[in-house]
């Protein structure tokens, strides 16, 4: 039985890069990977990437002429935001181990720093939920992200200073990565007096807006260079529930609403194939574009209970060294977010720290699991990944 794993990463500069174009970013991460793996242009039969934003809906096509793969068994788009590269990964595995493809890359970039369609307005128009009946009166994605965590200070008793807490830490770990956009180490006061974006989110509980590009690769198990490198899938799930802010909140009746996210199915699916419970993981890699939304997905994930998330980060949990250390890179919040591809680095981040390559920020791991997300709280993917027992 032929068995997908992940043979190669790469990552292009991140952060602001005026001097690359959308699309030398993504070559350049896309031939990194191969290179990791091993691999050529050639052995590429295979293409998943989310287009980078308002580009033609053939941007894979695209991408994949100016790499020089001319035949593919499968060249596809995945439209969905920040949690396509997590999906992505998932169709990748079925291809490969069905005997569809021999090789497959996943790649995307954006330049949202440095673009002609850079910063908030773009993002807004690309982010907001109704464009007829939320847009119109100043509805963009921070202020989604801000109902969300208002509704869980309602929701719980917390506050401000919990979700700062998540900031924080992630401070810390960038501060062990030289290429993270923000290294120097801040407080909770820091966080609570920067400027407020949307009431409650502070510009410190926001993710970044950064250029940059990722690729990974993946390849039937003994495919690459190197096989001890490559990374196995343990377990993936996905699971989506409504778009609009409304009906998302109004919930599915069945334990489901705005903070009680449909990320409990995608874990479950995750967890059940792996045969592992969270207590199992030794470092996570979450999509952090607000501190919100890694507080929604600790408890979602049953790291912690409901509620408790800025306790459990207060803690050190989280930290360089502790219990279950989260995003080493820096994340979203403090090393970079370009874009939908942004989900893309938790992946490779858990790619170095399960091989041992992450020099100055290594963490003792051999299981990690790292999450996509978009659509406010409403669309996940979560992946288990396992160190190599080639």
């Amino acid at each position: 039985m032929v068995q997908a794993v992940i043979a190669g990463i790469g990552d292009s500069k991140i952060g602001r890069v005026p001097d690359m174009t959308r699309m030398q970013m993504t070559i350049d991460a896309a031939l990194k990977a191969l290179d990791d793996a091993g691999l050529t242009v050639q052995d590429v039969d295979g293409l998943i990437l989310h287009p980078a934003f308002h580009m033609s809906p053939r941007y894979h096509i695209i991408v994949a002429e100016t790499l020089g793969i001319y035949v593919k068994t499968l060249a596809d788009t995945t439209m969905m935001g920040g949690a396509s590269y997590g999906a992505a990964l998932e169709r990748a595995k079925f291809a490969v181990e069905s005997g569809l493809c021999k090789n497959i890359l996943i790649v995307g970039g954006e330049k949202l720093a440095t673009g002609h369609q850079s910063g908030s307005a773009m993002m807004a128009a690309a982010g907001a939920h109704n464009l007829d009946y939320e847009y119109p009166f100043a509805a963009t994605v921070p202020s989604y992200y801000a109902l969300l965590a208002q509704r869980y200070f309602h929701e719980y008793g917390a506050d401000e200073s919990d979700l700062a807490q998540i900031a924080v830490a992630t401070r810390k770990h960038a501060a062990r990565n030289p290429t993270a956009t923000y290294q120097d180490p801040i407080t909770v006061d820091d966080v609570l007096n920067s400027p407020i974006i949307s009431t409650p989110l502070h510009r410190l509980d926001c993710s970044l807006v950064s250029d940059g590009a990722s690729a990974y690769v993946i390849s039937a198990r003994g495919a690459s260079k190197d096989p001890k490198r490559e990374i196995e899938f343990l377990g993936i799930g996905q699971a989506q529930s409504y778009y609009h802010m409304g009906q998302l909140a109004e919930g599915d009746g069945h334990g489901h609403d705005l903070v009680h996210t449909v990320l409990d199915v995608a874990a479950e699916r995750a967890y059940s194939q792996a045969g592992l419970g969270p207590s199992d993981i030794d470092l996570v890699t979450l999509y952090d574009s607000f501190t919100i939304t890694v507080a929604v997905q600790l408890e979602n994930l049953g790291f912690c209970g409901p509620g408790e998330a800025g306790q459990f980060v207060a803690a050190g949990n989280v930290d360089p060294g502790g219990a279950l250390p989260m995003n080493p890179h820096g994340g979203m919040l403090s090393n970079a977010h370009p874009g939908a591809s942004a989900g893309m680095l938790c992946i490779t981040e858990a790619v170095r720290q399960l091989r041992g390559e992450a020099t100055g920020r290594q963490e003792r791991a051999e299981v990690a699991l790292a999450t996509s997300v978009s659509a406010i709280a409403s669309n996940f993917s979560v992946t288990i990944l396992g160190a190599s027992i080639a």
